[in-house]
């Protein structure tokens, strides 16, 4: 009878660890298609490279060959090539004089590095220059802040933090915008406007309080929504869109339908600022240091990844 007892609390204690153990593990929420489940548990890097000190303000990600990614820091007007497998920066490219740089995205050896003011740099890796560059219609007030290679139409897809091309009064997106990389010519017809706020009313609801005060802190998150990356995921061909401001991930679809809207938890994203696929479909994240240190977080593919409900 007592030994029955016994072996029954014990079930039940070890069954409570396994929920509080797994409820940390996927400390995170937001919005989402019921149909839709991130493959990542963005609460749970599986490792964190700190970055030296000339990465500190760390930028955009791309990533380029086996075990190895192509980076930016900020003001410098250098390529960096970091190597995961010895933690160091194995090659530095000069392509020119300081400047706002934000983004990296890059075509085998091609490699183009986007600008704050619009600018985008192509810089030949083999030659090891810049070669030539692109003076696109996006200003300084558009804010040029992610992007990447879209080898499905050959073109560069650019997120901007700033204001939209044509200003609209009442209009809270933020635009995506596309180069076509054939014709070297800018789209003025935005890619996509994002208005989070009206893009998770057709979301159901993940791991979130509706109390009135969560809802205010919700709804401050979502109209901070200002893209700092942005990348193709090579597995699903989902695009991913990283938000330092407010701390999120979005992900749309190939009908440029948002189906998850993610808040990341901020003690692990300090300032995030660049996000990048390897050919295996693991991600990366980059954070400028901040309130962690500069570093890259990596986050394995986790096909059907279920989160553990739990309150924002």
């Amino acid at each position: 009878m007592y030994l029955i007892s016994f072996l029954t609390i014990l079930l039940i204690s070890g069954l409570l660890y396994l929920v509080k153990s797994n409820s940390i593990k996927n400390n995170f929420s937001g919005f989402h298609l019921a149909q839709f489940s991130l493959p990542f548990n963005v609460a749970n890097p599986d490792t964190t490279y700190i970055m030296p000190q000339e990465l500190r303000e760390i930028s955009g990600l791309s990533s380029h060959r086996e075990n190895q990614i192509l980076t930016i820091n900020d003001e410098k007007g250098f390529l960096y090539s970091y190597d995961f497998k010895t933690d160091k920066i194995v090659s530095k490219t000069d392509f020119g004089k300081k400047g706002d740089y934000e983004s990296v995205a890059s075509n085998d050896n091609t490699i183009y590095v986007g600008e704050s003011n619009g600018n985008i740099k192509v810089i030949d890796l083999k030659q090891g220059k810049k070669i030539k560059e692109y003076d696109t219609p996006l200003s300084g007030r558009n804010d040029l802040e992610g992007m990447c290679f879209d080898s499905r139409q050959n073109q560069l897809l650019l997120a901007c933090k700033g204001q939209l091309m044509k200003k609209n009064k009442d209009d809270n997106s933020k635009g995506i915008y596309s180069f076509d990389l054939e014709k070297n010519k800018f789209n003025e017809t935005p890619y996509k406007l994002i208005d989070l706020k009206k893009e998770t009313k057709e979301l159901t609801i993940l791991n979130l309080s509706i109390d009135q005060f969560s809802q205010l802190t919700i709804n401050s998150r979502l109209r901070s929504f200002a893209p700092s990356g942005i990348a193709i995921d090579p597995i699903s061909t989902n695009i991913y869109i990283i938000s330092s401001r407010g701390k999120m991930l979005v992900v749309m679809d190939n009908r440029k339908t948002i189906i998850g809207v993610y808040f990341l938890p901020k003690h692990i994203f300090g300032q995030p600022e660049g996000i990048s696929f390897d050919d295996k479909g693991d991600m990366h994240i980059s954070n400028e240091a901040n309130s962690t240190k500069a570093n890259i977080l990596k986050f394995k593919r986790i096909e059907d990844q279920k989160p553990v409900s739990t309150d924002l």
